[in-house]
């Protein structure tokens, strides 16, 4: 629930915006990342979505990497991948193509304005 800022007693005081502590403070804040995504331009891959237990039922799309780690990946599709999905994504390295395997825990709309504009989905892929 937001604050109502109309019923506020409270007086934050007045702000210096020239106090150099203040300017420190908030250049440190200038470059995160809410939603965790990677710094690295995200890298173009190919996903092979499996929906059912036929080789019939693999669906075959362009996507985009925008994190990894160890454990997960996460993924932008102009599609929802449903929950549970096994999903092999392959992108390409300077030694080869790479294969990863692994199934969706989590997927949603994108929330960034650009993300919305363009119909993006965030998918979050555990490597295994």
């Amino acid at each position: 629930m937001g604050h109502d800022k109309s019923r506020s007693s409270v007086s934050v005081g007045t702000v210096d915006w020239n106090d150099p502590n203040l300017d420190a403070l908030l250049q440190k804040v200038d470059d995160w990342k809410l939603d965790n995504r990677s710094d690295r331009p995200p890298q173009e891959v190919r996903i092979h979505v499996s929906s059912g237990w036929t080789a019939n039922s693999v669906v075959s799309k362009p996507a985009q990497l925008v994190s990894t780690d160890e454990q997960d990946m996460v993924l932008l599709t102009l599609f929802p991948v449903p929950q549970g999905d096994r999903v092999r994504v392959d992108s390409q390295r300077a030694d080869g193509m790479h294969t990863v395997w692994g199934r969706i825990v989590e997927g949603r709309e994108g929330y960034r304005v650009g993300d919305r504009e363009h119909g993006l989905f965030l998918n979050r892929l555990r490597i295994g």
